[in-house]
């Protein structure tokens, strides 16, 4: 399978989703807000932050926006089945469970994702816990994860605005592991993303390398009520 030629500006393209080859998916750069990091870091107001930590947090968040290097690939495929024992999509992969039968029940398409930050900010964690600073390693972590939420809340809408030049929806994200939709089939995902090279690698266990990266499929509806 041929892949179509990368790009680098998202949110300007005018295409629709369609099947296809796999596509590479690479948004700007831009910068992570602090008061996410300490909100994930467990922080909740009212109570302030104290300064060291405020300092901590926003370092950490301009620390990690030079480190992350956003990468994703998705792919539109056709599906064949879907029913309450699993899926089988055109070609001839399949993935079981309820979850995932209810999730692409009555629709055209399914949309596949890996998407990670890189591994440039996980070696920076550690060597920050090697260095004995945890307190910068622990708001250096929280960021990635930041990182992560935000970067596959703008591939959705960049999907989701795709779809609506089709007259389609787009759903939430659903992944192996939630509910009874196997964690094992991770890999069959994967391969619907491949043969090339993809920035990511699927260990033994079933675990993403790098950590902070994430799968999912999407799934693609048309007629209806149009999503809010």
């Amino acid at each position: 399978m041929t892949r179509e030629a990368d790009y680098d500006t998202p949110a300007e393209t005018d295409q629709g989703i369609e099947p296809g080859p796999a596509k590479r998916w690479r948004p700007r750069p831009r910068a992570l807000d602090p008061t996410l990091v300490l909100r994930l870091a467990g922080h909740r107001p009212p109570a302030p932050a104290t300064a060291p930590i405020r300092d901590a947090a926003r370092r950490m968040a301009e620390h990690a926006a030079a480190l992350v290097a956003i990468e994703a690939w998705w792919r539109a495929v056709r599906v064949s089945e879907a029913s309450e024992t699993g899926v089988r999509l055109e070609g001839s992969s399949r993935f079981s469970g309820r979850a995932v039968g209810a999730h692409l029940a009555g629709c055209r398409l399914a949309v596949a994702f890996v998407l990670t930050i890189g591994p440039a900010l996980e070696a920076e964690v550690t060597a920050l816990d090697q260095a004995r600073e945890p307190l910068d390693a622990l708001f250096l972590d929280t960021a990635g994860w930041g990182a992560i939420e935000d970067a596959v809340r703008r591939l959705r809408l960049d999907l989701r605005a795709r779809a609506r030049l089709q007259g389609g929806r787009l759903s939430h994200r659903l992944a192996p592991g939630y509910a009874d939709w196997p964690l094992q089939e991770q890999s069959t995902l994967l391969r619907l993303l491949g043969p090339g090279p993809l920035p990511v690698r699927l260990t033994e266990h079933g675990v993403l390398v790098p950590f902070k990266s994430i799968t999912g499929l999407f799934s693609l509806r048309t007629g209806g009520t149009r999503e809010a």
